[in-house]
Formats: C-alpha cells, sequence, structure tokens
C-alpha cells in the first residue's frame, strides 16, 4: 500500500509538478486506489468548481492554496488505476461546521453543482452541495466519517453475506446521518453501488 501525504497532495498547486497518479506509483489496470479527505471543502462563486481546502489552505486564494476535485480525480484516472474510491466529509457551501461563514465576504452560502466522475470512481460525500457537513462532538469526528468506519466494521453489511458493496455503506451512512443531523445532512453517492468494497474472511 503506498499512502500519499498532504505534502504530495498540495504539491498538486506547484508549478511544473508531477501528477498524484506519479507519486503513487501506480499499477496500470491493477491498483484499488481509496482516497479520504475530512476538513472544509469550497465551490466556486458559480459553484462549477469544487475545492478541498487544506489545514492551511486560503479561502480567498482557492486556486493557489486549495485542491481542485476535478484535477485531483483526472490525474488519478491518468494513471489507469482498477479502481477508484473516494470518501469526502467535507462540504461546499461555504459555512463551516458551526454557523460562520469561511469567506467574510459571502453574505450566503454556495450551492455546489454535481459533477461528473470517471467511470471506475465511487464517490461519496458528506452532504448534497448547499448543505453543512456536521460533527459528532461526543466521538470527535464528523458525523459522515464516524458513520462510515462503523458502517466498514460490520455495520452495514444488510444481507449478512461478509461483503459491503458501496450501496449497503452508503444507505447505512445515509440512514443514520440523516436521523442524526434532524435531517439537515444528506450523504450522496456516485459510480457504481454494487461494487465491493469491504470484504471479510
Amino acid at each position: 500500500m503506498n499512502v500519499l501525504t498532504e505534502l504530495e497532495v498540495k504539491s498538486l498547486n506547484t508549478p511544473g509538478r508531477h501528477s498524484v497518479g506519479d507519486s503513487l506509483c501506480l499499477k496500470e489496470n491493477q491498483s484499488d486506489v481509496y482516497v479520504f479527505f475530512a476538513g472544509h471543502g469550497l465551490a466556486s462563486d458559480n459553484g462549477e468548481q469544487t475545492y478541498l481546502l487544506p489545514y492551511d489552505g486560503a479561502p480567498e486564494l482557492l486556486d493557489d492554496t486549495a485542491i481542485a476535485r476535478e484535477r485531483l480525480f483526472s490525474d488519478i484516472a491518468a494513471a489507469n488505476p482498477r479502481s477508484v474510491t473516494v470518501f469526502l466529509d467535507t462540504c461546499y457551501s461555504g459555512t463551516t461546521r458551526g454557523i460562520d461563514m469561511l469567506i467574510a465576504s459571502r453574505p450566503i452560502a454556495i450551492k455546489a453543482l454535481k459533477q461528473a466522475v470517471p467511470d471506475n470512481f465511487t464517490v461519496m460525500t458528506a452532504a448534497a452541495g448547499d448543505q453543512t457537513a456536521k460533527p459528532l462532538e461526543e466521538a470527535k469526528h464528523g458525523i459522515f466519517s464516524y458513520f462510515l468506519m462503523k458502517g466498514m466494521e460490520g455495520e452495514a453489511d444488510a444481507n449478512q453475506d461478509n461483503k459491503i458493496t458501496a450501496g449497503e455503506l452508503h444507505s447505512y451512512v445515509q440512514t443514520n446521518v440523516i436521523k442524526q443531523s434532524s435531517g439537515s445532512q444528506t450523504p450522496e453517492l456516485q459510480g457504481d453501488a454494487d461494487r465491493v468494497l469491504v470484504q471479510f474472511l
């Protein structure tokens, strides 16, 4: 397993950078890639572009300090992995997990438009484009991350066949997140719902 560090991911914004696929040393059509990000996200003013914001990123300088989701996906896809699974515990509305805005000059939340994903990608996101991804204070995690981990431990195996598909995991996470957030946060899934993500021996 090759884990890409935050520093390597942030190098995507560096002129003359290598692609993330190069950094991961993927084997074409053989490697299964897993990406997990928990943190702030932002959308462009028109909602067409979405960004992952590192802890030291500047919301006012997205192109220079944040990671464009579309660029991250295209770099990984260019390395021709067998499959890519992405979990994003973030939102793009511009709000924090409290009541504040990441950019004070934005008086309202921005609704991120849904973006297409490459054919072999399965993407689970914490919330819809205009929602806020909320914390579960007692667990010290986001609500999405907490139920994602519980689901992958086995609780999402709805038919008890020792396999957890993307659809089973999403159903488990979505049900519990909606309940925990009183309906204000709805996780979303893009990709093949039948793909097996976890298999128990």
